[in-house]
């Protein structure tokens, strides 16, 4: 019977025999349906067996509920903090060039803090002191954009970033007195120092335009007066913090650090000094400027005096330069004084250095620097006064130069007033030339 079945079958193999098309269609799409079905299901197998295969690799290492518990969500979480701040690290780097009022200005000074925060929870305190050196750059050349602008809140915002960048300086003083005693290497001082020069002389850019802007602004003088003594003093505070630098470098060489070498902590010095010298000589040439202008002014009002028709305000005008050539005079006396102490303190330095007493060097620079603060003091405040009548500001700028290459040039200053209408202040133009007055 078997064979017969066989028999029959090997027939029907090599037969006609067809199966229905109605059959093929139905069981083609059953057989389709099912591979599609079984595609799915081993993806999703394959990929929820490939992700949990991490978690179970790191328990053969670690405990399972450290794994679980722990890492596994502290990964979700640093997955989602990444996605979230990507927009926040964009808004941030927008905000670099911005300035107090503008929109992103908060989130600058939000993320400056941040930074402080996460050096300061960290323990990194040479990160921190870099940070709050680098702020104060900041703060300085914002404070330059400011008053070069047309802001009418200038006043106001220039005093908010002037105490700011003060809060900086005082956080830098402060973390260079802890690192003073801590294993930090005296390199990084170096740089503290390089960016405390740099805002250094910013700030005196600002101060020549606001001590400018006394006598061009009549409804603002005090305010711009009062910010130029703000802007001196956070000058002063910066000079300090440089002076700490060196002696943190030096303190950390006598202990043995080999960060900087001792030509290199030598050349710190000596470039310190030349430094202190050449501010010095400035200084003194910009008030000995301020009085070649005034007396010349002074010699041009008493001329014009002597016109047959005077008016009050010419004559009241005389006086006034007068009174400020006598101001100026006085001044230039307590300057020299002022200055032969700084000279010498410097010298001193200098000789020190010589022998390799960097300790000693350091407490002339001390010294010196002290002596020069009271020289640009007097010359600021002379030169406040002097501009509350004359605009000599600016004028300085150019004579200053003329007395450095020669200074028996004869300067003449022409004086050109005219009476406001608004204000009882007399408008002065003063130009200067190198041509002698033969009056």
């Amino acid at each position: 019977m078997s064979r017969d079945l066989i028999q029959k079958l090997k027939q029907l193999k090599h037969g006609s025999a067809k199966p229905r098309a109605e059959w093929l269609k139905s069981n083609r799409e059953i057989l389709l349906s099912q591979i599609r079905n079984t595609t799915v299901d081993l993806g999703v197998k394959q990929s929820t067996y490939h992700i949990n295969n991490i978690w179970t690799g790191l328990a053969i290492f670690f405990p399972k509920p450290l794994v679980y518990n722990v890492m596994r969500p502290m990964a979700v979480l640093l997955i989602v903090t990444m996605v979230a701040t990507s927009g926040w690290i964009t808004t941030v780097d927008a905000a670099y060039n911005t300035l107090p009022g503008d929109w992103l200005y908060s989130a600058k000074r939000v993320a400056e803090k941040t930074q402080v925060t996460v050096a300061s929870v960290v323990g990194a305190k040479t990160t921190e002191t870099k940070l709050h050196s680098e702020f104060a750059k900041r703060r300085a050349s914002e404070a330059k954009q400011i008053v070069k602008g047309t802001d009418p809140k200038k006043n106001e915002k220039v005093t908010q970033v002037v105490n700011d960048l003060k809060q900086e300086i005082k956080n830098v003083n402060a973390n260079l007195e802890e690192i003073k005693s801590d294993g930090v290497s005296a390199s990084v001082i170096k740089d503290v120092k390089q960016d405390a020069e740099q805002i250094k002389n910013v700030l005196q850019e600002v101060k020549t335009d606001l001590l400018a802007a006394v006598a061009t602004s009549s409804t603002d003088s005090m305010a711009n007066d009062a910010m130029a003594k703000q802007v001196s003093e956070a000058k002063d505070m910066v000079k300090d913090a440089s002076v700490k630098a060196v002696e943190v470098m030096v303190a950390k060489h006598l202990e043995g650090d080999t960060s900087v070498s001792v030509a290199e902590l030598k050349q710190e010095i000596s470039t310190t000094l030349a430094t202190m010298a050449t501010e010095s000589d400035a200084t003194k040439l910009t008030i000995d400027a301020t009085q070649a202008v005034v007396d010349a002014a002074k010699v041009e009002a008493k001329e014009a005096t002597k016109a047959p028709a005077v008016n009050t305000s010419t004559k009241e005008l005389s006086d006034k330069i007068s009174a400020m050539a006598d101001t100026t005079k006085e001044a230039v006396v307590k300057s020299d004084e002022a200055k032969v102490v700084t000279d010498q303190k410097i010298t001193e330095g200098q000789d020190l250095l010589a022998k390799g007493e960097f300790s000693g060097a350091v407490d002339k620079i001390k010294e010196a620097t002290v002596a020069a603060s009271a020289v640009e003091k007097i010359n600021d405040e002379a030169m406040a006064k002097v501009q509350t009548v004359l605009p000599v500001a600016s004028v300085v700028k150019e004579v200053a130069p003329i007395l450095a290459t020669a200074s028996t040039t004869p300067i003449q200053v022409i004086v050109s007033t005219s009476t406001a209408t608004a204000t009882p202040k007399v408008q002065v133009q003063v130009i200067v030339t190198t041509t002698v007055n033969k009056k």
